[in-house]
Formats: structure tokens, sequence, C-alpha cells
């Protein structure tokens, strides 16, 4: 997985997917006899007549409005019944009995992972003859579980603004929540953060699930591993206690994630959010200097959704009942703008060829001198060796002052774009199976002004390529096995990946003179480098430079199986299931193979003999060579 789609990536993306689908297939197809995820629900109920007597055998129809779904069960020896492995969404219920009027309820809402519970009273009469109530009149409160839960609908999503257009912030919405994540733009890919305290629980101990399946990067339980467009989510619940056991992997708040699936007509959006440098005021930074061009800012962020029936007339489905799909597609393409704040001292010019007369004139006690004698060097220049050389290449040249001394002063605007496809098909072999799958691939990447998480650099020229793609596949198949017994079975495979590489790292001399402990060539970079206790080099008396530890890479896999089991005896309804997950964390070491340097000024001498002049030097230059002295080269 790359973080650019090209057509030999998208053909790899495509034969691991397909591999995919046959194994789960194969899994499904094995377990279909034995075999109701977190994020469904169900619709139970017990069915009588005025008098209160149960009627058994009656039967019970739900269907979704959009026409993808029906469910067919009967009513036991009790008249109860229950139709499990309901996606968030609207129903409407019938209910006929020989020798009753027909009942159906339209348009009762169903959230993700909700249990309502429909008591339906039949009147004696014809079956010609039908009793319709409303949603509104039904199924109102919830009496079938104790759990504690907000729902955030499809519509009410399409409706709200989201900073970011990160869907996980819609958990802000939940009482009981809040938010630890930072972020007031909220970001995706690698970047994202999913630091929200649900009911004073720690952030990481929440679980985010998506379509049933596993959604958390276990290896940090901070972000996720793909962001879905918000546009491609069809209802979003947060569980945040008092919740059943099937939710007891995380010791906290739990949020359900349903994507959207097609309907029997064709439906379908496109989108796009832009922000400019154009409707922005400049920055402190540049307003401090009106010469400064405004930085460039720039993002966008479009896409489209597209849904519908699978079908060839008069060939395949033509009642468009059978098979559906939803596609999703999103692009980001954003700017970043950083600055250097404050600026990092550098030497002057004449300073890099070794000319420090400036410095000895202002500072006679700063004034460089020559470790092997303990006098300034003569004319107070200071010869440059090959190494001192070298290592100048990692200090950007001064381009203005600060506290009095040359500084460099950098504003950078690196990429980050960012790439997801969504596809979802729902197959329906009867009216008491169906088999779901849902693909969803993220590209991410992004570049830093420095090298990331590594030993940490005063300047911003030497850049990090973060490339961080992200995958999730489920596999669902709900079996109504009998009227009384019934089955869901989930099966999902998630994943996200890091790769780091260094940008305009300057390139290792040939025949670089300074001599190291292992014969590993450096790995063809520079070592970098940090001075320490020179009040000259900022408040901290420091100045770094870092080549970074790169190539880098991490993946971290999580297989996840889940198989939850409905039996209905009599007026009891039970559940039970089994849960399963096999997580990977498969992360390089990070170790510096081209070293690093480091110098610090209050040192008086050199560990087993010689010694330094404590402050014979207050520049990169004076530095670098007494380094190179040091070291032999």
């Amino acid at each position: 997985m790359k973080a650019h789609l090209i057509p030999s990536v998208s053909l790899r993306n495509l034969c691991a997917a397909s591999l995919a689908i046959c194994i789960a297939l194969l899994i499904l197809l094995s377990l279909a006899p034995i075999s109701v995820a977190q994020d469904t629900g169900y619709i139970s109920g017990t069915v009588t007549d005025k008098s209160g007597a149960a009627v058994a055998g009656a039967e019970v129809v739900v269907k979704n409005t959009a026409g993808s779904l029906t469910r067919t069960t009967n009513t036991n020896g009790d008249g109860a019944f229950v139709v499990p492995g309901l996606p968030g969404d609207t129903y409407n219920l019938f209910v006929s009995a020989k020798g009753f009027e027909k009942y159906q309820a339209k348009s009762v809402n169903l959230d993700v992972a909700q249990k309502i519970r429909i008591d339906v009273a039949l009147t004696v009469g014809a079956v010609t003859e039908e009793v319709v109530v409303t949603g509104e009149s039904v199924a109102q409160v919830e009496t079938n579980s104790s759990d504690l839960t907000s729902t955030i609908t499809g519509k009410q999503i399409d409706n709200l603004v989201l900073n970011g257009r990160n869907f996980t912030q819609l958990v802000n919405l939940a009482p009981g929540v809040v938010s630890q994540t930072g972020q007031d733009d909220a970001k995706v890919g690698v970047y994202g953060n999913v630091a929200y305290s649900m009911n004073g629980g720690r952030t990481e101990y929440n679980n985010w699930e998506l379509d049933g399946g596993d959604n958390m990067d276990n290896g940090s339980n901070a972000t996720l591993n793909v962001y879905p467009n918000p546009e491609a989510i069809a209802e979003f619940k947060v569980l945040t206690s008092n919740y059943g056991a099937q939710y007891g992997r995380n010791g906290s708040g739990t949020v359900e994630v349903e994507t959207k699936s097609g309907t029997s007509s064709f439906h379908g959006s496109a989108f796009e959010y832009l922000r400019n440098d154009f409707f922005n005021a400049r920055s402190w930074e540049q307003g401090a200097d009106p010469s400064q061009p405004k930085a460039p800012y720039k993002k966008h962020d479009f896409g489209y959704t597209i849904g519908g029936p699978i079908f060839i007339p008069n060939r395949y489905n033509t009642a468009k009942k059978k098979t559906f799909f939803f596609w999703s597609q999103e692009w980001r393409r954003e700017k970043n703008v950083t600055t250097t704040s404050p600026p990092p001292n550098v030497p002057s010019d004449t300073e890099r060829t070794g000319d420090f007369n400036a410095l000895c004139a202002a500072a006679p006690g700063d004034c460089p001198k020559d470790p092997s004698t303990g006098n300034p060097f003569p004319g107070n220049i200071v010869p440059i060796d090959p190494v001192g050389q070298a290592l100048l290449s990692l200090i950007p040249t001064a381009n203005t002052t600060s506290k009095g001394f040359p500084a460099v002063l950098e504003t950078v605007s690196l990429p980050e774009t960012w790439r997801e496809e969504l596809v979802r098909v729902d197959h329906n072999f009867s009216d008491n199976y169906r088999l779901t799958f849902r693909y969803i691939h993220d590209s991410w990447q992004t570049q830093t002004e420095n090298p990331l998480w590594g030993n940490g650099t005063s300047f911003e020229d030497i850049h990090t390529n973060f490339v961080g793609p992200g995958s999730s596949f489920v596999a669902r198949l709900n079996a109504n096995i009998t009227p009384t017994l019934l089955n869901e079975f989930v099966a999902s495979y998630t994943a996200d990946h890091i790769f780091l590489t260094a940008i305009n790292n300057p390139a290792l001399p040939a025949n670089f003179p300074m001599g190291v402990l292992f014969a590993n060539g450096q790995v063809g970079k520079l070592p970098a480098i940090s001075l320490g206790s020179n009040p000259e080099y900022g408040t901290d008396g420091g100045m770094t430079a870092d080549t970074g530890y790169f190539p880098w890479n991490n993946a971290n896999p999580v297989y996840t199986y889940r198989d939850n089991m409905t039996k209905i005896i009599a007026n009891h309804t039970l559940q039970f299931g089994v849960y399963a997950a096999f997580a990977q964390k498969n992360e390089q070491n990070s170790p510096y193979i081209q070293g690093i340097l480091t110098f610090d000024s209050s040192n008086t001498s050199i560990p087993g003999g010689g010694s330094i002049c404590k402050r014979s030097t207050t520049t990169a230059i004076g530095w670098l060579n007494l380094t190179s002295r040091m070291t032999g080269a």
C-alpha cells in the first residue's frame, strides 16, 4: 500500500482484497450452519389479542423503508418474536394472523445496536382490514437494555458542520464526553486523534468499531486505522456505560459506526470544501516583517458518493431486492505553514569561512582559542578541516538577527494529502440470509518540517516524508436459522502502516575523514550534531541539527472474529457469543547508525585526557573545527 494510488499499486490492492474476500467466503460458508454483531440491533415483542391471550404462529415481517432488506419470522407458542441482526435504519413492521386484522407500524426508527420492543394487540376481523400506527407512537423508550447511549443519525451528520470533517468529532455530542485531543481542526490519517474521555474513563480505554469490525490502532490506542467519509456514515452511536457483555473488551466507552448501504433506487452526492490563504490574515510572525510574503495555505476536501441496486435488466435482480452497492471516494489536499520561532542563532557568513575577527572585536572573552596552545588562532582565523566543512552543510545560513547574533528565520509550507476509497456490497440470499462486504483504503501522506520523532533540530531544512496508509475489510453474515434461532458472524481485517524517509538530507561526502566505531558506512548520512551550554544559541544555550534515523517502517495488522447468537425460549431472549482478536505490532527500531555528535562548552576536559577551553568557542564553526581535532580528523 502506498500513499498515492498508481496502477501497479491498485492492482496489488485489488489482488489482496480479492484473496481476502475468497478466504472470508470460505470461513463464512463453513460457519453458516452453526453461526448479532455489536453494531446491529433487534426488534422484539409479543403478539396478543385484545384479551391478552398469546397469538401463536402470527407472521411478522420487518422491511426497511429503502426496500433493500426484508426479514420474516413467526411468533412462538407464547406469542413472542424477535428479529435480530438489523442495521440502524427506518423500518416498517407488519403483523398478520388468521382471523385478525392486519397490523402495520410505519417508520419505526432503529438506531445502531439498539434493542426496541413493539408489543402488538391484534383486533378480531378480516385480514383485508388493517390497523396502521406510525413510528412516533411505538418503541420510544428502550426497555430491553440499560445501556446509556447517544445516537447521531445519518441525516444529522449530513447537516452538521465539522471543522476538519473528521467523523470522530461526532462523539462530542454525547453527554459525558470530554475531548482531550488538543485539535480544533481535526486531522485524519496517522495525525488523527481519538483522545476522548467518556464518563471520566481513560482516553486509551475506549473502543472504536466500524461495521462490527475493529478500527483501533492498537499500537498507540490514540488513533484509528481508517477515517470513513462522513457522507458514507449511516449512523454513529456512543455507548458510555451500563452496556452489555458483548462490549466488554474495553473498560471505558464504545463507539459503533455503521456505513451506508445501497438501496433499491440510486442515490448519490458530491461535495467540495475549501480554505485558502486569500481569506486569511497575516500570521503574527509574518506581520512583524511587512516585506515577508503571506505564507501559502491551501486546503481542499472534495469527493462523491453513489449507491443503489446491482442488476441486469431482465437477467439478474430485476426486482432490485437482492444485491446492492455503495461507493464513496474522497480526496484532501492541504498545505500547512510553519515558522521557526524564535529564530535560532547560527554562524555569520564570515564565521562560516573561519573568520572570527568581528566576534573577537566585540567580545574578546569569547574569541576562539586553539585548544593545543590556549592562545587565539593567528589572525582570529580558525582553520576549517573537511569534517567541519561537511558538517557545516547541516546549518542554514543567517538571514536575520536575534538577540544581537546572526539567526535564521525559516517559513515552510508543506503538503498533506489524503485519499480514501470505500466500497460496500450487500447481498440477500433470501429473507433469512444476508451477506455484507465492506472495504476501505486510506492513502495518507505528509511532510514534516524536520526529522520526525528524532533527536530534535533547530531548523526546518531537512524534512520527513511521512506515509501512513490504512485499510479495513469486514465480512458479515446474518442468518435466521429458525424463527427462534438467529446468528451473525463477523470477520474483519484492519491495518495501518508507517513509512518514514528523509528529504533534503545532505549527502555524506566521499571519503568522509571522521572515524567511526563500526564499519557501516554511516548509511550514507552525516552524523547529527548537538551543541549545548552556549548562550549565543538561544535561551536554552543549544543548537541541534538532526539527520534522522530513516528509513523506518511500522505495520499494525489486526484480525478479529465475532459470532453472536440469539435464541428465543418462550418469553425469554438469550444472547451469547464469542469474540477473538489477533493483533501484531511490527515496528523497526530507530538507531542513529550515522551517530550523534554532542558538544557542551560547560565541559573543561575531555574524558580520558586532554583539555578544552570552557568558553573558547561561541559559534558553530569553532565547535565543528574543535570536533574534528578531538576525533583526530
